[in-house]
């Protein structure tokens, strides 16, 4: 079931390609790149992957052999044209009586050209089984490419999140950085007054250059998740920085209650691409095995030729054939005994890889929600203490400048604030992974759900 994304496959890259040329355009007529969205993103990375294209072209392939096997056993026409040169003369021509009026012509040289007609009109189901398997082969194939397709929307997203997520990292260590900055400034003033010790401005130093640290560590970091935007998508690092990604919606929900979490469950096991693929390698090994079997009944095929026969002088005769042919193995030492081990081996292993994957699906749901359910108490939490510590440090600050205060207590609270909005930003994105891990374990992760992120609050 081809989601890629809400067309065939084929249409979507070329749309996407579309996509990116029309970008691109519209960059060189306003010499800046244009805002980036994260449906465009994923659009861009789906066109240009190269794990897409190449299983686009394996399941091209399996296509193309299931149309073979459709067409396997239908009249098969075959022409075949010989020359040959004998040391002693023979006939030309068949022998059809002994009388002298049909004494065959002989010659050194026999020229033949053979028409042949031969068409299948009873296997045992052979072409029937043959068609299921490569059909549910081209299927398996299509439910690989949403897969990696799937994988591709979460990479696409994860990258674009932590875009973002650096941004705000960075906005936290800088607030913190200009914050020290303004306490170094006060503290001068002061030292210059001979109001404040020398020790101050140590702290007041050190504090600003663990702060200038921190603000170069998250700059490196967010230009580093940029660069990893701009190569999923195939743009220039330009068009990925955070300045022109349009925002994403973090909404928490509530606990799943038990129903729903069984829901959920069974949304994966229905909608998920890698447990779809297992079903169709069990139709397929299925059919397999009936193929198999087919070799232990009779085959009936019509047969028919048409002759041309002559000797070296082009000097041809006319023959023509035609009959049945009934085929039954009898004896073959074991082999299709143990082929058919080998089908009944296989059809249990794919048997086993679906119920495999049945349980990875309702695994995948468990693990998404429970960390969803995690990070959105964290980022509750931690939100709640972040906005009381905005409080904490304006208090110390206003507590440092009537000399009520310590300067520790307010370089403390700056720090701590930094690190709580640092973890409010790491849970929150942690929280919207976990929610994409869920659509994806459901089958969910469609274009449609992708726009909500950006529209919800």
């Amino acid at each position: 079931m081809n989601r890629l994304p809400g067309l065939p496959l084929r249409p979507a890259l070329l749309f996407g390609l579309f996509l990116a040329l029309s970008l691109g355009g519209a960059a060189g007529a306003r010499g800046e790149p244009p805002p980036l969205t994260l449906s465009a993103a994923v659009e861009r990375a789906l066109a240009a992957h190269p794990s897409l294209h190449a299983a686009l072209a394996e399941q091209e392939a399996f296509r193309a052999a299931a149309g073979e096997a459709r067409i396997t056993g239908r009249p098969v026409a075959r022409l075949l044209a010989t020359g040959t040169r004998y040391g002693d003369p023979l006939p030309v021509t068949p022998i059809h009586g002994f009388s002298p009026g049909h004494l065959p012509a002989f010659d050194e040289t026999l020229v033949q050209g053979t028409l042949s007609v031969r068409t299948t009109l009873w296997d045992a189901g052979a072409r029937r089984a043959r068609i299921r398997q490569s059909e549910a082969e081209a299927a398996a194939a299509g439910e690989a490419l949403d897969t990696l397709a799937d994988g591709v929307r979460a990479g696409v997203v994860s990258a674009y999140a932590s875009v973002l997520a650096r941004r705000d990292l960075l906005a936290a260590a800088t607030g913190r950085r200009d914050a020290v900055a303004a306490e170094l400034a006060r503290v001068g003033e002061l030292l210059a007054a001979g109001r404040a010790p020398e020790v101050e401005r140590l702290r007041a130093e050190a504090a600003l250059a663990a702060a200038e640290a921190e603000t170069s560590r998250a700059a490196t970091a967010l230009d580093s998740a940029e660069r990893d935007l701009a190569r999923l998508t195939a743009l220039d690092v330009t068009a990925c920085r955070a300045a022109r990604l349009a925002p994403l919606g973090f909404g928490g929900t509530a606990p799943v209650a038990e129903a729903e979490r069984l829901r959920l469950q069974d949304d994966a096991v229905a909608g998920s691409p890698a447990v779809a693929r297992a079903r169709e390698q069990v139709a397929a090994a299925e059919a397999a095995r009936a193929q198999v079997r087919t070799a232990l009944y009779p085959t009936l095929e019509a047969v028919g030729a048409l002759q041309e026969l002559g000797d070296g002088r082009l000097s041809f005769a006319t023959e023509w054939q035609a009959g049945l042919q009934l085929s039954l193995l009898l004896f073959d030492s074991g082999a299709t005994g143990r082929r058919l081990a080998r089908a009944d081996a296989l059809l249990a292993a794919a048997r086993a890889r679906l119920a495999e994957a049945e349980l990875a699906a309702r695994e995948a749901v468990d693990r998404a929600l429970a960390a969803r359910a995690d990070a959105l108490a964290r980022a509750d939490a931690l939100g709640r203490a972040a906005a009381r510590l905005v409080e904490v440090a304006r208090v110390e600050q206003l507590l440092l400048e009537v000399g009520a205060g310590t300067q520790v207590d307010y370089l403390a609270a700056e720090a701590e604030l930094a690190a709580t909005r640092a973890a409010v930003v790491e849970a929150r994105t942690l929280a919207l992974l976990a929610e994409v891990e869920l659509a994806r374990a459901t089958g969910a992760l469609t274009p449609a759900w992708i726009a909500h992120l950006e529209t919800r609050p």
